[in-house]
């Protein structure tokens, strides 16, 4: 009961607000609902468009907007969803593994991060962004003290097994980052404890569950899944989402937690049961690895590493460094908990829909960070005085494109008011529903705004190459991109196109419009 009320309380006061009201990463926002939005449509991610994420962290939400609810709805709907499925095994971990009073804790913990309303870290907003790396960590939560800790009373292995597997189904189709990372130390462990039977059941429950994409998708399915990672690997357009490496191991933020980690190990190692510290050695790098790859690095694995070190004993080294972990991670999870308030607390009349058409008028953001466009330049100085200043500016050169110049511009703000504009001037300009863009910059969900058709083999996300171009009728133009790279990139490209004709039908401050006549 106390798992189901955590689930209903957390999940009906999201609901109770009559929509999602996001105040921060709008074009991550953008990216998920063009997603869930391409799926509607029957689209199959990797298959009809480009995307390094798997299916399986837009399922649940797609399901509900299948089934006719707005996307705003549908996020919410899913995440309890989501949650509501987890009670069982969370209920199931907390039981075998645990004391009561643990199993209170981890079963809070672990709902929470499922539920929550923002990706984690200290900063107070509400944020859907990276909602499948919460639940990746919520999985690698249940299958760590699993295949670690042999059960203290009752318990299955076939139950555990099963439990693994499923926790690794979802890494694969969902963040292959998990799978990657996790892998080696659950096996490892699995073997040191010689649960034989549980491993069985892991691998026919992973076998199980990626023989459902393979039904549904075909064989295709998994050569579009490996291209779509392999394009994201080999681009170099974002080569992580957050800090490097010797900032995630050395800066201040970052140091004293990795000393938790490595004390950790050396007390482990040198206790009655060594091999847990070699298991944790195997889980260090997992650790560390899905950190650098999530964007914010936020370092939820301290409050696994709590988890593993009340788990392994109760020695004052044990509690020491369980309690320091804990409350270095502390404020994320803190913010976790208070999103979904934060979230019911939003002030309406300071929103603004980000859609106008129906079901999708049910995800709201800051009026003022739709409508208020802000650019970053650089300034060009005309006085005397001053010019030698632009000789020694660090600028990012002109990009020049189909002969016109596009001066070093990077939006900050406004993407969403911007995209309806452009939408509803291509709709004035005659571009009717069949019409496919495809456009110079990170996002290209215009579509969306328009009504118009989304284009297959495009990537709602820019990951390298010209994902899609080859369906498109139109090219449009940013005059100042939201990621200045990815535009340079583009045009770049698209200069190398031999026979490519561009012939510009449209030309506006915030665009230029290409007709391709190839």
């Amino acid at each position: 009961m106390y798992l189901i009320g955590i689930v209903v309380v957390f999940g009906g006061v999201q609901l109770a607000k009559g929509g999602l009201y996001i105040d921060r990463h709008e074009g991550d926002a953008l990216h998920l609902i063009e997603i869930l939005r391409r799926m509607e449509h029957g689209q199959w991610p990797h298959l009809d468009f480009v995307t390094p994420l798997g299916v399986a962290g837009f399922l649940p939400m797609a399901a509900f907007v299948k089934a006719g609810f707005g996307v705003g709805a549908a996020i919410l709907m899913a995440q309890i969803a989501v949650a509501a499925a987890m009670t069982l095994p969370v209920y199931y971990v907390a039981k075998t593994r645990m004391t009561p009073a643990m199993g209170y804790a981890f079963g809070g913990l672990v709902l929470v991060m499922t539920l929550a309303l923002v990706h984690g870290e200290a900063r107070d907003s509400v944020s859907i962004s990276m909602h499948y790396n919460r639940w990746a960590w919520a999985l690698a939560f249940l299958a760590v003290p699993l295949a670690v800790f042999a059960p203290r009373e009752g318990g299955s292995q076939i139950i555990d097994g099963i439990i693994i597997g499923l926790a690794m189904s979802f890494f694969i189709l969902g963040k292959v980052t998990f799978a990657v990372a996790f892998a080696p130390a659950l096996i490892v462990a699995l073997v040191l404890r010689q649960a034989w039977v549980a491993m069985a059941a892991g691998v026919v429950s992973v076998m199980v569950c990626m023989l459902v994409p393979t039904v549904l998708a075909g064989f295709g399915f998994w050569q579009a899944y490996i291209g779509d990672i392999l394009q994201v690997t080999n681009s170099g357009i974002r080569p992580r989402p957050g800090v490097d490496w010797m900032t995630l191991l050395l800066a201040p933020r970052f140091i004293i937690g990795n000393a938790v980690l490595a004390a950790s190990i050396w007390v482990l190692r040198k206790g009655e049961k060594p091999e847990l510290g070699l298991v944790l050695i195997l889980l260090a790098p997992a650790f560390l690895y899905v950190t650098y790859q999530n964007y914010g690095n936020d370092p939820k694995w301290l409050a696994l590493l709590c988890v593993v070190m009340l788990l392994a004993g109760s020695t004052p080294k044990h509690l020491g460094l369980a309690v320091v972990a804990l409350t270095l991670i502390s404020p994320s999870f803190f913010n976790m908990a208070a999103s979904p308030w934060r979230h019911f607390m939003a002030k309406e009349e300071r929103f603004a829909a980000v859609f106008q058409t129906a079901p999708h008028t049910d995800i709201y953001t800051p009026a003022n960070r739709v409508n208020r466009v802000q650019e970053r330049r650089t300034i060009t100085f005309q006085d005397p005085q001053f010019t030698a200043l632009n000789e020694i500016a660090d600028e990012e050169p002109d990009v020049v494109f189909q002969g016109v110049t596009y001066p070093s511009c990077q939006q900050e703000l406004g993407l969403l008011g911007i995209m309806r504009d452009v939408a509803a001037d291509l709709r004035a300009f005659g571009l009717d529903d069949d019409a496919r863009i495809f456009t110079a910059d990170t996002f290209g969900g215009v579509w969306m705004f328009g009504g118009f058709a989304p284009l297959e083999g495009a990537a709602p996300w820019y990951y390298g190459q010209l994902s899609g171009f080859e369906n498109a009728d139109y090219l449009l133009v940013p005059t100042c991109p939201v990621t200045p790279r990815t535009f340079k990139a583009i045009t770049q490209d698209l200069d190398a196109i031999d026979g490519l004709v561009l012939e510009e039908v449209r030309s506006t401050e915030l665009y230029r419009l290409y007709a391709k006549r190839q």
